[in-house]
């Protein structure tokens, strides 16, 4: 679906950037972050995906770019997984997972891709402190456990669904993490209250019990690891009574 050029770092690391965009203005600033001359992320525009969930259809920046040709807010799953499915079919080597909220500074004695190479090969890394704004995924993990289920929608517990799955297959291990100078433009606690009930509901009967108590090894007692139920976004929404969707 994306023809992408990657560029080949020093070791002959092939990536490729997500970026979800839902709100302009924090998009705007992260991407510009990104091609400032002297970028703390070392990345190479070309190398990045945007996907763009705007309500306004208002995000035309870089090279690569994805909209939903139905006018939807795909949300984080779906996001994350056209650029996963892209990492597994083209052969990269690691999906970059960035949030539209990241801000690069200047470059102080390393870069992100410099950090990375450092730890080529690790199955994680993470920048300390941001977490899964700014995380880089192998496709070996995908090959494992298979892609980010969608049902978490508009978004939260997707992650804490793929890292059950990591658990189960014995990848679950120490992650690296790495300094980049960075920050977020967004601080604190991000769970939507509202989503989190139904979409807590989800995964419990997914797995048989809440984070830290589940009773199953695979989803729903015995379907593949990899498997979520194929449901359309209108239809996730009208079963989670989302009022602001589009």
């Amino acid at each position: 679906m994306y023809k992408m050029s990657s560029k080949v770092y020093e070791i002959c690391m092939k990536v490729l950037v997500v970026i979800p965009v839902a709100d302009y203005e924090l998009g705007k600033a992260c991407i510009e972050s990104i091609l400032r001359e002297d970028s703390a992320s070392g990345i190479d525009i070309d190398d990045v995906l945007i996907i763009d969930n705007t309500r306004e259809w208002c995000f035309p920046y870089g090279k690569h770019y994805y909209r939903d040709p139905d006018g939807h807010n795909i949300g984080v799953a779906r996001a994350w997984n056209i650029g996963a499915r892209q990492v597994v079919e083209k052969q990269l080597d690691y999906l970059i997972i960035m949030s539209q909220s990241m801000l690069f500074g200047p470059i102080k004695e390393t870069t992100w891709i410099k950090q990375m190479e450092t730890f080529a090969g690790e199955n994680v890394i993470e920048a300390d402190g941001h977490s899964w704004h700014l995380i880089a995924l192998h496709r070996r993990l995908f090959e494992k456990v298979g892609y980010f289920d969608e049902n978490f929608y508009p978004g939260y517990f997707e992650q804490i669904d793929w890292c059950y799955r990591l658990e189960l297959n014995g990848l679950q291990s120490a992650w690296a993490r790495v300094w980049v100078n960075a920050l977020s433009q967004t601080v604190g606690n991000h769970t939507n209250l509202v989503l989190a009930p139904p979409l807590l509901q989800y995964y419990r009967e997914k797995w048989g019990g809440d984070k830290g108590e589940e009773t199953f090894k695979l989803p729903f007692g015995d379907k593949p690891i990899g498997y979520f139920p194929n449901n359309s976004i209108p239809y996730l929404a009208k079963k989670y009574e989302l009022k602001e969707w589009w």
